[in-house]
């Protein structure tokens, strides 16, 4: 899959360029996906209850859980860790992707999050980002499925930056 570049709607002229990649190169990312398979239930999902940050204070920084908003049509960030947050310069937490991106961005983020949430299976996105002069720093990111407590699904993982000899 390869994500189209694109522009933030906030103002800043963040967009980005990704392809998704079978198994993810960087530490924290393939921690993440260990820990995910480590705690799948029976039916192949990971409890959110059982997901504790804490157990990876080393990834807090990159870490996002995202949730369906207006029965899927929408995504809203209920956290992204402040690392991100600070490196792309726009507060993501709370926001719903339809006022973080533009239309295309945000319905090409919403479709791929429902893809992962409809079929409960793990992703990895790896590029880089577009406009803020971090052209030449190559990212990946994880996307692990999760199911709360009142059985909604939710999106855990992280976003962090590719070391030169893994981009």
């Amino acid at each position: 899959m390869t994500t189209k570049s694109d522009v933030h709607s906030a103002g800043s002229d963040i967009g980005y360029s990704v392809v998704e990649a079978d198994e993810p190169r960087h530490p924290h990312c393939r921690h993440f996906l260990e820990y995910w398979k480590a705690r799948l239930q029976p039916d192949g999902v990971m409890l959110r209850e059982d997901f504790n940050p804490l157990d990876m204070p080393h990834a807090m920084g990159g870490m996002y859980v995202v949730e369906p908003a207006n029965g899927g049509a929408d995504m809203r960030y209920r956290l992204v860790g402040s690392e991100n947050e600070e490196r792309l310069g726009h507060r993501f937490t709370g926001k719903l992707f339809s006022d973080c991106y533009s239309p295309e961005m945000a319905s090409d983020q919403v479709a791929f999050h429902n893809r992962i949430i409809e079929t409960r299976q793990p992703a990895c996105l790896r590029g880089y980002f577009i406009g803020v002069d971090l052209e030449h720093v190559h990212y990946e990111a994880i996307y692990l499925p999760v199911r709360t407590e009142g059985g909604e699904m939710q999106i855990v993982g992280g976003l962090y930056e590719l070391p030169k000899d893994k981009a």
